[in-house]
């Protein structure tokens, strides 16, 4: 069976004033690409297709891409498994996913295999069975991000700190995971798809994370014998415990930021047969869009001198900063050198102008980082105005906060 692994599509993302879906679709054009090219029998999509909060229209033209995109793939014969990332709604994933199976039923050949050339929306945990067109059968454990949906079920249960519950999560996590391990063939050989973090890992945005921030795999939870462990959630593309060419995160299929400029991103293609990998997974690369950081000091010397620096400056990302001086400059000049950098730049999505004379520093527009990590965010801003009061009432707020944050995250 061939193999391919994605994550972290983010179809609907912004940066700034700047809508992302028409490098995200010509990113998802050369993964079809590839599905033909490679023969690929079953597409892995490990979490995070859209951007969180998306309402319903963008949510509808999200899938309409996806439609686009892998049409062909699924008449074909191809089979498109997709679980649930935080960033998906759980409740979008369930309603598609129960439309689909209602045009399509799942199982074939009774129960004991799932049918190929359909889409797999997957928003609680489970196993699915499929078979490729040589009769490969290859088992797929999948396990969407460890939410607070993990706690269904566990009436009464109450906490006191974001680490307290994301430890209950992690335990129902590995209890769940342990339970569909117990449950599947010895025959046939078994595909971890996960949407976590493990032990150690950088988040996303490329900062170590507290208990109180996420749950994380440990090395022990990856012990079953996998012939292949596909996660997302980290957007660079990596191995997921050292020495593990087996386990990988396929990372972002675009540069989502500023902090990804180097990233050179990819998706991993693998082959089982026989019970296992033919070959270490092979990674093919995708085009990306660039990023600069521009900062002019002395614009009527530099402007001039930006296209030559910047050949591809009609599709990079810009964030520029731009220094001017009140005291010699009106604002309708330094209006003028904003509209020469942005029109060098049409995809400008931030920026920052400073006055030397008064110090002033003024910008517009979010980080993708920023506007996608509301908890992050609010947290900061506590952190700031708390920053003077005394220990105990600072932590009591803090814990305050915490608790808010679960309750709207439950909802």
């Amino acid at each position: 069976m061939r193999i391919l692994h994605t994550a972290d599509w983010h179809l609907n993302s912004r940066l700034g004033r700047q809508q992302r879906n028409p490098d995200l679709v010509r990113a998802l054009n050369r993964v079809a690409l590839y599905l033909e090219e490679e023969r690929v029998d079953v597409m892995l999509v490990a979490g995070d297709l859209f951007r969180e909060r998306s309402h319903a229209e963008q949510l509808q033209a999200g899938v309409e891409i996806i439609k686009i995109a892998f049409k062909p793939f699924i008449e074909r014969g191809g089979t498109i498994v997709a679980i649930c990332g935080n960033h998906d709604s759980e409740v979008f994933f369930t309603t598609l996913r129960d439309a689909l199976d209602l045009v399509m039923p799942a199982s074939q050949h009774g129960d004991e295999l799932h049918s190929s050339g359909r889409l797999y929306l997957v928003p609680r945990a489970r196993v699915l069975r499929l078979s490729d067109r040589d009769g490969q059968v290859v088992q797929f454990v999948l396990m969407p991000y460890p939410s607070s949906s993990y706690l269904r079920g566990e009436a009464g249960q109450r906490f006191e700190t974001l680490a307290q519950r994301n430890r209950a999560i992690a335990e129902q996590f590995r209890s769940v995971l342990t339970r569909l391990q117990q449950g599947l063939e010895s025959r046939w050989p078994s595909v971890l798809v996960s949407h976590i973090l493990t032990r150690g890992m950088l988040a996303p945005s490329g900062h170590y994370l507290e208990e109180s921030d996420e749950v994380r795999l440990e090395a022990s939870d990856l012990s079953f014998p996998w012939s292949y462990v596909a996660l997302g959630h980290v957007h660079c593309p990596q191995a997921a415990l050292p020495n593990a060419v087996h386990m990988r995160y396929a990372g972002s299929i675009e540069r989502l930021d500023y902090g990804e400029r180097d990233d050179q991103k990819s998706v991993v293609l693998l082959e089982i047969k026989d019970g296992r990998l033919v070959e270490p997974p092979r990674l093919l690369p995708l085009e990306s869009a660039p990023f600069y950081e521009v900062e002019v000091r002395n614009p009527a010397q530099e402007l001039p001198t930006l296209p030559a620096l910047y050949p591809d400056h009609e599709r990079a990302l810009v964030r520029y900063i731009l220094h001017w001086d009140s005291s010699t400059m009106s604002v309708g000049e330094r209006e003028r050198l904003c509209q020469a950098i942005e029109g060098l730049f049409p995809r400008w999505y931030e920026r920052e102008i400073r006055d030397v004379r008064s110090g002033t520093v003024t910008s517009s527009a979010l980080t993708f980082q920023q506007s996608r990590d509301v908890l992050a965010t609010v947290r900061h801003y506590l952190d700031l105005c708390l920053k003077d009061d005394p220990e105990p009432e600072r932590e009591a707020m803090l814990q305050l906060a915490e608790q808010l944050f679960m309750e709207v995250e439950e909802r």
